[in-house]
């Protein structure tokens, strides 16, 4: 039987892919410092910007974590699980409108949940998480604000204290980068979309559920309706 290549894969893909293996099969280990961007490049033969997305992708899954002496593997296995699901999700053909669809569903659950266990520690994460985006904007950096965007969003999903659910999450962490990324940030969306990101945290704060919900859905279906908009425009298509 003949295998063809698949050709959705993108080399972000495959260097996540390369260091997982080099991980599970011990050849990285915990606490192993990983190789720098431009010998990443040379031994996977892929560019920077390859390179770049791979490593942000990982660090989102919690495998990478960035120090003063570098990058470094953590090995989380739970991860390395988690992405299962979301590697099934973009072999399914999975488009936009799903990832929505199940962030909708998630994270109203998770942020009507966080309203009644959030901790003190948490609201001051995601209070450094919204100044990382408004900082971001500032700089017109869209990369670290898309970062500190899911960042908000995971540390709700930590603060429902739901461990399912906290991991379904997680499971499709990578679907939420790209859908994300697809937005094309620019000043005006940031800013929009910072606004959203303080209602929910001040509906958190005050620890009103019903709020903190009806913040989440209108944030949520502002991006869906961004996304259509440019798949409308031709300008990205439909499926991740």
């Amino acid at each position: 039987m003949k295998i063809e290549p698949l050709e959705k894969k993108s080399l972000s893909d495959f260097v996540v892919a390369k260091i997982k293996s080099m991980t599970l099969s011990g050849e990285l280990k915990e606490g192993d410092r990983i190789p720098g961007e431009r010998e990443l490049c040379e031994q996977f033969e892929v560019s920077r910007a390859s390179v770049r997305e791979g490593l942000k992708i990982l660090e989102l899954q919690g495998l990478l974590k960035r120090t003063n002496a570098g990058t470094v593997i953590t090995t989380n296995f739970a991860s390395i699980l988690e992405e299962t699901l979301a590697l099934k999700i973009l072999l399914d053909d999975c488009s936009y409108r799903d990832i929505t669809e199940a962030r909708l569903f998630l994270e109203k659950t998770m942020v009507s949940l966080a309203a009644e266990r959030i901790e003190e520690t948490d609201i001051v994460i995601m209070d450094q998480q919204l100044a990382l985006m408004i900082e971001a904007e500032k700089a017109d950096n869209n990369d670290d604000y898309v970062l500190a965007d899911i960042a908000f969003h995971q540390q709700i999903a930590k603060a429902s204290k739901s461990r399912v659910l906290a991991s379904l999450y997680n499971s499709i962490i990578t679907l939420v980068f790209r859908a994300q990324k697809s937005v094309g940030y620019d000043k005006s969306v940031m800013r929009e979309s910072i606004k959203f990101h303080g209602k929910i945290l001040e509906a958190l704060r005050n620890r009103d559920k019903k709020l903190a919900e009806q913040e989440m859905h209108n944030h949520l279906f502002d991006v869906q309706e961004r996304i259509e908009h440019l798949i409308s425009k031709d300008i990205i298509k439909s499926g991740v």
